[in-house]
């Protein structure tokens, strides 16, 4: 009896533990990032570069970005564990990112609110529903909670 017992409940625990780490692993699957093009109130083929550039680097599952007026934001989401190192992954990204684009103004963080806030406007430039003053007044005010 107390073995039968001891045995269900290691079953138990086995399996609890090989569930959760499979639904770790279905949170880290890679996603497709957004490519705008041209089809925006600004061209956006620097920023879709850039992200196909930073999507490249094994730590980053997705990436968000926006170019306007000679300057590239850009935000990867990197994957959980890879956390623990993000100043490395950030530099990294950036170097890339600016060996293509030597003269563009590349600004890149991997704070999740900028991720959200360049997805939200990365959907506002594919649907067309963001004028270029508003885009320059978000992309200033992204800046400046990049730089600090």
């Amino acid at each position: 009896m107390k073995n039968s017992f001891m045995f269900t409940l290691a079953f138990f625990a086995l399996t609890c533990t090989l569930v959760g780490c499979g639904q770790m692993n279905l949170q880290q699957q890679e996603q497709t990032p957004l490519f705008i093009g041209e089809e925006a109130v600004v061209d956006q083929t620097q920023a879709d570069n850039a992200k196909k550039i930073v999507l490249s680097m094994d730590e980053v599952i997705d990436v968000r970005g926006v170019a306007n007026q000679g300057n590239i934001y850009i935000t990867p989401e990197v994957k959980h564990f890879d956390r623990l190192h993000l100043e490395g992954i950030r530099k990294d990204g950036f170097d890339r990112v600016k060996k293509r684009y030597p003269n563009a103004t590349v600004f890149l963080s991997t704070d999740k609110k900028i991720f959200m806030e360049l997805e939200k406007l990365e959907r506002q430039l594919k649907e067309g529903n963001i004028t270029k003053k508003e885009l320059d007044k978000q992309l200033k005010k992204l800046e400046e909670d990049m730089k600090g």
